[in-house]
């Protein structure tokens, strides 16, 4: 095992990021180096290391001994809580709470929501130069395509959505800086309340989207992360 300084963050990284991974797996299969605001992590630069890793729970575990994430001490509240997913789970719980979800990530959930998606596509393709040429198309459009979805997706009203982009964008752009920090974290503060609210509609009211899902599941005894934050 190796140790690798790699800036994730830097122009050089952003420019051709295929050439940093493939630094990266010139080194080994497995590599020390440092995140932004995270730290110090252990990553695979391999298929078969990866594939590895993430079957042989009973060797390798994405929590610390006592159950916590392997995240800062000074980490806030709100960053632990929201860490703490289906996708930092160890075997049982992982698959258990994908059980939760799958049926909205089947392929024939996914099929279902082609026409919305591209609809959203061409939407976006037609706005991309509305403020003149030339356009940032990850700004304009490589950025917001996913978290529009993601809003199809959970079924957020259209009045809501722009507020909930602007919200998600703060965590998308994070960097190593602490101004860019301090951004994701009024972005997730204001971003928590709004989901509980709509969590809470949907257990009352039901609705369209995963929200509704989410919320049957809870009623049922499932448990997606925890509701204190």
């Amino acid at each position: 095992m190796k140790t690798l300084q790699m800036d994730f963050t830097s122009q050089d990284y952003y420019r051709d990021p295929a050439a940093g991974i493939e630094q990266l797996r010139r080194a080994g299969p497995v590599i020390e180096t440092r995140f932004p605001i995270v730290g110090k992590m252990w990553i695979t630069t391999t298929y078969e290391a990866a594939g590895r890793v993430l079957k042989d729970s009973q060797t390798y575990s994405l929590r610390k001994e006592g159950g916590g994430l392997g995240l800062p001490w000074w980490m806030p509240r709100i960053v632990r809580t929201l860490a703490n997913n289906m996708l930092t789970m160890d075997e049982p719980d992982h698959t258990r709470l994908r059980g939760i979800v799958d049926e909205a990530f089947r392929r024939r959930a996914i099929l279902e929501m082609e026409p919305r998606i591209l609809a959203i596509a061409d939407e976006l393709a037609g706005e991309l130069f509305t403020d003149g040429s030339p356009a940032d198309i990850v700004e304009r459009y490589a950025r917001k395509l996913p978290l529009s979805v993601i809003c199809e997706l959970l079924g957020l009203p259209l009045a809501d959505r722009p507020k909930f982009l602007a919200w998600a964008s703060t965590v998308s752009r994070i960097t190593g800086s602490l101004v860019s920090f301090w951004h994701m974290m009024r972005g997730l503060s204001a971003m928590r309340p709004y989901l509980e609210e709509r969590l809470q509609a949907a257990r009352e009211h039901g609705g369209e989207g995963l929200s509704p899902s989410l919320s049957a599941s809870k009623k049922k005894g499932g448990v997606l992360a925890p509701t204190r934050w």
